[in-house]
């Protein structure tokens, strides 16, 4: 069997080397990154629909480090649906909500709920079911 001795200088110089990288090599001790806060805003802020009448769409923003979300509502009245679409590349995109036509007119707050990249966002909105012919989107 042959030994192979190593010179201590070349030894010195490996430990150091590792040394480094195992302390994240100038980072101020190799902590984890903090996470960016998840944001949800509605465009528009107030969202009116007829029973019965024409779909009406608001965009939603998602501001996010994922590509990807969950989007939930809490709140909705009885008949009213919803439907999320995102873009192709990130999280926000369109919402578009409808009222059949035994939905009862009033005015309701509701909550939509964005999960992403590990966090939760919610913000409420104001949902407005009018049968008076005034659907569409009130900025």
């Amino acid at each position: 069997m042959r030994v192979l001795r190593i010179p201590s200088q070349l030894c010195a110089i490996i430990f150091v080397v590792v040394a480094g990288a195992a302390s994240g090599c100038g980072g101020g001790g190799g902590g984890s990154v903090p996470m960016v806060p998840i944001a949800v805003s509605l465009t528009p802020t107030t969202v009116v629909v007829n029973p019965g009448g024409p779909p009406v769409h608001a965009q939603i923003l998602i501001d996010s480090t994922s590509e990807t979300a969950l989007v939930n509502f809490t709140g909705l009245p009885g008949g009213v649906s919803e439907m999320y679409a995102s873009s192709d590349t990130n999280p926000s995109g369109v919402l578009t909500f409808s009222a059949n036509k035994s939905t009862v007119t009033g005015t309701y707050m509701p909550t939509v709920i964005v999960n992403s990249a590990g966090q939760t966002a919610s913000l409420r909105f104001t949902l407005i079911v009018s049968s008076a012919g005034t659907a569409g989107n009130v900025l």
